[in-house]
């Protein structure tokens, strides 16, 4: 029997801890399985993948399982003008230039011996990833304006939003630097290639929202509302999805739902529906099956969703399914369905 969308959110594992990331597909057993075996290292990390997949939160993971004294210290390069990465960097001491009054430390003196993630590294100018590469191939810098050398304490891991061998075809990506640090390579999955873990995504999502929002409200979703957000696309990957849970939270507890419903998650989550009259029948019966978990298993609602008969879904959910072509057994179909 085919698990149900209930099923999935209610038997979903949660990590062992707040901090791990969820991993029920293979791509994420992937990532926390190479994120184990480069923590302890001192080697940089190299992390890429689409905006929003949680290249900051596997970055923290992988400073916790380090076991690193100091703190993990995110800073997005991506955001810094050319001119002041290097001071952004390496800091300055006094003089250095003109409104340079007093020493300032960099990032990198800062992050100590804990975690300094570097992320959008490809946006960074060439030749400031040149200098960037030579300081964590020795493990040593100077300051702006100074000839004193430093120890690179902390443990560097870069992230970019592409992979790193494309990012170099662009010009994007300093090649020795793209060579020197791939051999600890993490590749983040987006959310459309690990749709299977949505469900507790969105759940830890939804526990969380009391303490982001500092209000009260429902604290689980609906099997209804779990198979909408299954067929979302996210763009935007898990950063989408906990937008998604917040709005849908908001919007729950301002009419007193004891749960997050359909109607409750933003309308982009929301993906049309459209039955096309002689149009493919394996893509029709899929379309019939999502409008029954939209309506909780309603043929009827489900009919008037997609503007056609009650008689049309139940046509075409008994041809569709061998299981259901003796007489009597549709409903037993939707049961075993949780329709």
């Amino acid at each position: 029997m085919r698990a149900t969308h209930a099923d999935l959110a209610a038997e979903a594992p949660t990590p062992s801890s707040a901090l791990d990331p969820v991993a029920l597909t293979p791509a994420m057993a992937e990532v926390l399985r190479r994120s184990q075996v480069f923590a302890p290292a001192a080697t940089p990390i190299v992390l890429h993948g689409e905006s929003g997949t949680g290249k900051t939160y596997i970055a923290e993971y992988i400073h916790q399982v380090s076991g690193r004294e100091g703190g993990f210290h995110p800073f997005s390069v991506g955001v810094v003008a050319p001119q002041l990465a290097l001071d952004e960097l390496f800091g300055h001491v006094q003089g250095a230039y003109t409104d340079a009054r007093k020493v300032r430390p960099g990032r990198i003196a800062t992050a100590g011996s804990g975690t300094l993630l570097l992320d959008d590294v490809q946006n960074l100018d060439l030749g400031v990833q040149k200098q960037l590469l030579q300081v964590l191939d020795r493990g040593t810098y100077s300051p702006v304006g100074s000839d004193r050398v430093q120890t690179v304490m902390c443990r560097v891991v870069l992230a970019m939003a592409e992979d790193p061998a494309q990012l170099v075809l662009r010009g994007l990506l300093l090649r020795d630097l793209r060579y020197r640090f791939g051999m600890c390579d993490i590749r983040v999955p987006p959310l459309r290639e690990r749709r299977g873990e949505i469900p507790a995504l969105a759940q830890l999502f939804l526990d969380d929202c009391p303490r982001a929002t500092q209000l009260d409200g429902p604290r689980r979703l609906s099997a209804a509302a779990v198979a909408m957000l299954l067929e979302g696309e996210y763009p935007g990957n898990v950063r989408e999805l906990s937008g998604a849970i917040v709005h849908a939270f908001l919007m729950a507890r301002a009419v007193g739902a004891a749960e997050v419903g359909v109607g409750h998650l933003p309308p982009e989550i929301c993906p049309p529906l459209r039955y096309v009259r002689r149009g493919d029948p394996e893509v029709n019966r899929r379309t019939i099956e999502r409008a029954l978990a939209r309506t909780g298993g309603n043929v009827k609602a489900a009919a008037r969703l997609l503007g056609v008969s009650r008689g049309t879904v139940v046509e075409v959910l008994r041809v569709g399914h061998p299981s259901t072509r003796q007489p009597g057994s549709l409903a037993t179909y939707c049961h075993s369905h949780g329709r």
